[in-house]
């Protein structure tokens, strides 16, 4: 038993042991006044006896916590009758009808959460489903653009091209945060060119890219990363799509590109800037919240989910993002990347 529990204890019964100091007090004084030859003596077995019978008596409080605190517990973690009634015998009936309150509270409770997580199943199971059903016919629409391209304008397959990017994007968007939202996720880590993982991003946005008649200006280096691609090309491919969206058309418009190793951190970072709109200095602290768009001219073609979902994955794989920005002249964003040896080595939290 901890210290702290026998304070507690002596607290809690502290009127009692007053009271009993009181009444030895008083018997005190009477055997004074009735027995002087043999006062000393009645004292200090009085006192004897009195101390003897706290101690005895917070011990039997002691035991009898200790059975309430167990079948509190057994409450708590499972409110079925059998624990219920454990739970009326150990603290009294006196409580029988506020402990059968609180135990129908806690049924009706645990069965709402537990159908709760049946739906949320479902829905998670209904979107993955529905999104592996919708790659379907992008794949295909993809086909046809690039079967048909020469049948088509080049402003016209543009249009198409960017329409199915930004519907991929989208579907990508939905996939990751289901699987964010799953209460177990299976990275697979693996070595990584960062710069084809780049490229491939990139690739995919290329229609997008020359609509916007943007620049990719690459300073890059491979650098020796652990970790998930798929999920690695998901944060790019955000990060890309939102350095177009937020591109300034009146310049000439870029993105650059750099890796490093930075030395204080002790980490391998990839730089992705852009001379774009850019974000309010008041508005970076919340970036990355859900559904945050902040006070952007091009609000309606935010949805505030991309760097959320950012966030998350970045969190899951150890990733440190650092962002910067001024308003009107660029946007950059910083990951760091953990030096990994061996990629058994890296917990990644679930």
């Amino acid at each position: 038993m901890k210290p702290t529990d026998w304070l507690n204890i002596l607290k809690e019964s502290s009127p009692w042991i007053i009271l009993l100091c009181i009444s030895d007090a008083f018997f005190i004084f009477l055997a004074w006044v009735a027995y002087p030859e043999t006062f000393r003596l009645l004292v200090g077995i009085m006192i004897i006896f009195s101390f003897s019978s706290i101690v005895f008596c917070m011990i039997l409080v002691w035991k009898r916590q200790e059975k309430q605190d167990r079948a509190f517990y057994d409450f708590f973690r499972e409110p079925s009758w059998e624990h219920e009634s454990e739970l009326i015998k150990s603290i009294g009936k006196l409580h029988k009808a506020k402990v059968n309150y609180l135990a129908n509270k806690l049924r009706r409770l645990n069965d709402q959460l537990d159908e709760a997580k049946l739906q949320t199943i479902d829905y998670e199971e209904f979107i993955e489903s529905w999104v592996h059903e919708i790659k379907a016919p992008i794949s295909l629409v993809t086909l046809v653009l690039e079967n048909r391209k020469e049948e088509m304008s080049e402003l016209v397959y543009q249009r198409f091209e960017h329409a199915r990017i930004n519907i991929s994007d989208d579907v990508e968007q939905i996939l990751f945060y289901a699987r964010l939202q799953a209460s177990h996720v299976d990275y697979r880590l693996e070595r990584i060119s960062l710069s084809q993982c780049c490229e491939d991003a990139l690739f995919e946005l290329q229609a997008l890219l020359d609509e916007k008649e943007i620049k990719v200006i690459s300073q890059m280096e491979d650098v020796p990363i652990v970790s998930d691609k798929k999920a690695l090309q998901f944060i790019f491919t955000q990060i890309f799509v939102n350095a177009i969206k937020y591109s300034n058309e009146e310049i000439d418009s870029f993105i650059w590109l750099k890796t490093g190793f930075d030395s204080v951190k002790n980490r391998y970072y990839l730089k992705i800037s852009d001379n774009g709109t850019g974000v309010h200095n008041s508005d970076l602290p919340f970036i990355f919240d859900k559904g945050f768009t902040g006070d952007n001219p091009n609000k309606k073609q935010s949805t505030g989910i991309g760097l959320y979902l950012i966030k998350k994955l970045c969190n899951k794989l150890q990733i440190e993002i650092e962002v910067d920005s001024e308003y009107e002249k660029g946007y950059s964003i910083q990951l760091l990347f953990p030096i990994i040896k061996d990629q058994k080595t890296l917990p990644i939290p679930f």
